[in-house]
């Protein structure tokens, strides 16, 4: 019982975790979360709109033209397991 209690915190702890990571980042925006994620959200709303306009249906063509657009704004992706993380 003890063992299975150990291995349920581990789990519930990971997933606390696994929840303060970011897929992007922009070091113009380094400053307030809120700034950050209100640009995040007006940018990635900005490329995912030209990029269905661009590919209307086609979300594997939408992809790379969204990615592109948020490169060419600033951000930077980072994959999941590339262990970056926001320092909140």
């Amino acid at each position: 019982m003890r063992l299975f209690s150990f291995f349920l915190c581990l789990m519930l702890a990971s997933l606390l975790f696994a929840g303060c990571s970011k897929p992007w980042s922009n070091p113009n925006y380094e400053g307030s979360n809120k700034v950050r994620d209100f640009h995040f959200d007006k940018d990635s709303t900005d490329c995912s709109t030209m990029a269905g306009e661009k590919f209307p249906l086609d979300k594997r063509k939408q992809l790379p033209v969204y990615e592109q657009c948020m490169d060419d704004k600033g951000w930077t992706q980072h994959r999941q397991g590339d262990g970056y993380r926001y320092n909140n």
